[in-house]
């Protein structure tokens, strides 16, 4: 409750300090305007990747034509249709995550919901994919009040009020399945705990519709996997994910 408090008051000191001193970028130190990234900065950071896989995102090393899918997918198909990810997770975009993650960075959420609305407009509405709904990945309400928010929850909120999309952030939740880490975990036994994880809350209101659901970093993609499967079997018709990063792994 007081870190939430806290968090709170940080929000309405930080909008209170925008409208008394200019912003300074987050790289340069520069004055930024309304942002917290100078627009030099901005158009320098990196957001290349490597041909990826057409359905979960995983990048390639190898020069792979439009069609490429990688062998996770081709042996285990996701729950979700597609997964669309911004940047590969290194350098300045690291940092950007890790400071709004980790530190509080709840000041960067603006500069971070461009990036996916960028990659929504560019990538997403070009393919018609029929969008009505935006749910955000969940977390465990234990390590949320540790934390004082979830990452996930704040990029979705802000991203479907850009886009005019109903917004269900409620719609899914995290339980507790005695594993306090999947990071050791075989790629079997990460899905197979994931789908114990996440569960539907009101599934009334995702039926039939198609979903974008939002997360911050994709690792492996179980987690989405895992939520796309409990959000299909509430009734949602389609699920795509949208990330702002994701680790190279091929």
């Amino acid at each position: 409750m007081l870190r939430h408090l806290a968090l709170t008051l940080r929000r309405w000191g930080g909008w209170l300090l925008d409208a008394v001193y200019p912003r300074d970028c987050f790289f340069c130190g520069r004055p930024s305007g309304d942002s917290q990234i100078c627009q030099a900065c901005y158009e320098r950071l990196s957001l290349a990747r490597n041909p990826a896989c057409l359905i979960c995102g995983a990048e390639s090393a190898m020069p792979e034509g439009p069609d490429f899918v990688c062998s996770d997918c081709l042996h285990h198909r996701p729950a979700f249709a597609r997964a669309f990810v911004a940047a590969r997770y290194e350098g300045d975009i690291r940092d950007l995550i890790h400071a709004f993650k980790y530190h509080g960075g709840l000041w960067l959420t603006d500069d971070l919901v461009r990036i996916l609305v960028g990659v929504y407009i560019g990538r997403i509405v070009p393919l018609r994919l029929g969008i009505d709904a935006v749910v955000p990945v969940p977390m465990l309400l234990r390590k949320r009040r540790k934390r004082g928010y979830n990452q996930a929850e704040e990029l979705a909120r802000l991203l479907a009020a850009q886009l005019h999309l109903p917004y269900f952030p409620k719609a899914l939740k995290r339980v507790h399945t005695g594993v306090l880490s999947q990071t050791r975990l075989a790629r079997g036994e990460r899905l197979a705990n994931a789908k114990r994880a996440y569960r539907t809350r009101r599934a009334e209101p995702l039926r039939d519709r198609t979903v974008l659901l939002i997360d911050d970093v994709l690792t492996t993609g179980a987690t989405c996997d895992a939520c796309a499967h409990a959000l299909r079997a509430a009734g949602a018709k389609r699920v795509y994910v949208l990330a702002l990063a994701r680790p190279l792994f091929l």
